[in-house]
């Protein structure tokens, strides 16, 4: 029997394009176990449902899969169960069938994917220019029959003869406008999204959300009445040879990024005991009524604030995953934005630095009003000290805050379980689009389908550069489609860049499979055709075997040392330089006016101070002698070299 190693995996987000990742995980699973999952968007999604496959894969090894008796559900236990979603969800028009839109909106959510999906530009434009007709129908022929009756009114049938285009026309404006304002009242009373993620009422096929609840609870072997959380993922039982991690208690680790759009940042999920409540009224529209039973049931003491009935969000371990799955796959305006709802520090607990200087001749502000909420930093400050004490009623403030898809801000999040020098390897899975050469691609050796789709899947290696960059040509003979190219590239290079530089460097790119998706394939593409949805699950399977059969651990390993030692000893070297030339950060500073100092985040013990001081005086040696007589180990280090940078979490 084959050794079982283990591994870590980040997945890109791509709505569609996500029927590639349970393929290329059964590949995995094949030769790896799984410890860190993440992913954003349809990557949250695979990455779900792949920790909870491992968490039932444990359950079974250790011979607990008894504690998931009940009703039987769509999918068995563990991978095996995976391999069976994975087949539905690459059926022709299972996926559609999971986004099913509010039902004002339907005929207009079935033009769009049709729109989407179709490949020929003559009926993208027309398909396009039906639009507006099928949003507002009835007030289209309402301005069309207003118009040409005044046309007759004003010349009889000559006057109605010539007011017929521009009736028309005005007629179609009309309707784009009204279709517009009908389907922005739609959207934000959907809770800004055509689809819910939940059933529409008397339909009986199952939505995403819905559906994914059921896989994640057989998959993992959760017992009925209990959500899978990330507590339980933390826990798993133990393969009966594994080891015990050292410095780490979780055997299973699954985070996600998702966006505050509130906050104008990205967030890890699961979010650390931060200071959010929700709705039941909101969340009712957005998860089964058994998941937000439970989390109700376990949120302490409601919260009440204008007359609304607030629970507090659970954090950590006490997340739900399909909660924070959800959170991350909120694909803008096409799947319901997640509310949460925030706490305001009252006046009396915010500090002198956070209280506005006093204005005794304005008038006292009404709690609700227009007024600004604290900035950011505030923001991020009341956030920190969430806490779990309840809040008197009195002192509440709550404000909105809307979690959309994770892609918007991080769509490959592969700084996830990074490390200087990685014990185990980090995959990482790159969906790179028709529209974008983002590297070399083999040509086919031959016309057989998998001959095609191994040549569309790369995995480079450690020696090999990754710093070329994508390209997306701009030009074309239209003005207006390059215009429109020019913006929709600069709109995604403030989207991806940090991403797509990262993915590139050196120690970085050799761990990153590269899936080549053609025209129609994944996107925003939800139909597409048989032929489509089995080539690109065969890409996910061979991304998978190209990881698990050709990626060298030890070549990783070494260029990850290469990159590290290189950028330590430049850091190093600053460190010295910097101490040169002002006094070393071992004491505060006194303040003005000749007042003692006061100490800023002092160490916890003098002990602590103590090493800290022998820290920096061994790194300031060691960068004189580094910069005064070498080695420089920026020599043969792959290019461009890499630098060190503190920067914020999220």
């Amino acid at each position: 029997m084959t050794e079982m190693r283990y591994c870590d995996l980040v997945m890109k987000g791509g709505v569609a394009s996500g029927v590639v990742y349970p393929h290329a995980v059964l590949e995995l699973a094949k030769g790896f176990r799984f410890k860190s999952i993440g992913g954003t968007s349809a990557g949250a999604i695979a990455a779900a449902a792949t920790a909870a496959a491992a968490l039932g894969d444990r359950r079974l090894a250790a011979g607990k899969s008894g504690e998931a008796a009940g009703s039987p559900g769509p999918v068995p236990l563990g991978f095996k169960g995976l391999e069976e979603a994975a087949g539905r969800l690459s059926g022709k028009g299972f996926l559609l069938d999971l986004f099913q839109p509010a039902r004002s909106l339907g005929p207009a959510f079935r033009l769009i994917v049709a729109l989407i999906g179709e490949k020929s530009a003559t009926r993208r434009i027309l398909a396009g220019l039906l639009l507006p007709l099928v949003l507002a129908p009835l007030e289209g022929l309402t301005l069309l029959c207003a118009f040409l009756a005044t046309g007759f009114l004003a010349a009889g049938a000559p006057g109605l003869v010539a007011a017929a285009f521009p009736s028309l026309l005005c007629a179609y404006c009309g309707a784009a406008v009204f279709g517009l304002l009908r389907a922005a009242r739609i959207l934000r009373g959907n809770l800004l999204g055509l689809c819910s993620g939940l059933r529409a009422p008397g339909d009986a096929r199952p939505a995403l959300t819905e559906w994914m609840h059921e896989v994640l609870q057989e998959l993992s072997g959760q017992p009925p009445g209990k959500p899978l959380v990330f507590g339980d993922l933390w826990s798993a039982p133990p393969y009966p040879d594994e080891e015990e991690e050292q410095g780490k208690k979780d055997r299973i680790t699954l985070q996600m990024i998702t966006t505050s759009v509130s906050h104008l940042e990205p967030r890890t999920l699961p979010l650390q005991e931060a200071n959010f409540w929700f709705r039941r009224k909101e969340f009712d529209r957005l998860f089964p009524a058994s998941v937000v039973d439970w989390m109700v049931e376990r949120a302490g003491d409601p919260l009440l604030c204008e007359g609304e009935t607030y629970h507090r969000f659970p954090c950590g371990d006490r997340t739900p995953v399909l909660v924070a799955m959800r959170m991350s796959l909120s694909y803008p305006l096409l799947l319901s934005a997640v509310p949460l709802h925030e706490q305001v520090a009252p006046p009396e607990a915010q500090t002198a630095a956070q209280r506005p200087p006093p204005a005794p001749e304005a008038p006292p502000r009404a709690s609700g009003g227009d007024a600004a909420g604290p900035s950011l930093t505030e923001s991020m400050e009341g956030l920190a000290t969430g806490g779990e004490e309840p809040v008197a009623p009195r002192a509440a403030q709550l404000r909105p805050c809307w979690f959309t898809d994770g892609g918007v801000s991080s769509n490959f999040p592969i700084h996830l379980f990074d490390a200087p020098l990685p014990s185990r390897p980090t995959f990482a899975i790159n969906l790179v689009y028709h529209k974008t050469d983002d590297g070399p691609h083999p040509t086919p050796r031959s016309d057989l389908p998998e001959d095609k789709a191994a040549a569309a899947v790369l995995l480079p290696q450690p020696e090999e550069s990754g710093r070329r960059p994508a390209y997306r040509p701009i030009g074309h003979a239209s003005a207006l489609v390059e215009i429109g190219t020019f913006l929709a590239s600069g709109f995604e290079t403030m989207r991806t860049w940090r991403d797509l530089l990262q993915a590139r460097a050196s120690g970085q790119h050799d761990r990153t499979v590269q899936i080549l998706l053609e025209a129609g394939e994944g996107g925003l593409n939800l139909d597409m055709p048989q032929e489509d949805l089995d080539r690109v699950a065969l890409k996910g399977s061979l991304a998978g075997r190209r990881l698990r059969d050709d990626f060298s651990f030890p070549k990783h390993r070494w260029i990850r040392w290469r990159n590290f030692a290189s950028a330590l000893q430049r850091q190093t070297i600053r460190i010295a330089e910097g101490a040169a030339q002002a006094p070393a950060p071992l004491e505060p500073q006194s303040s003005r006016r000749g007042r003692p100092p006061v100490p800023v985040h002092p160490f916890g013990s003098p002990e602590a101070a103590e090493a800290s001081r022998e820290l920096l005086d061994h790194l300031i040696a060691q960068g004189g002698i580094w910069a005064e007589r070498g080695p420089d180990l920026d020599a043969g280090a792959p290019l461009p070299l890499q630098h060190m940078k503190i920067v914020q979490t999220f």
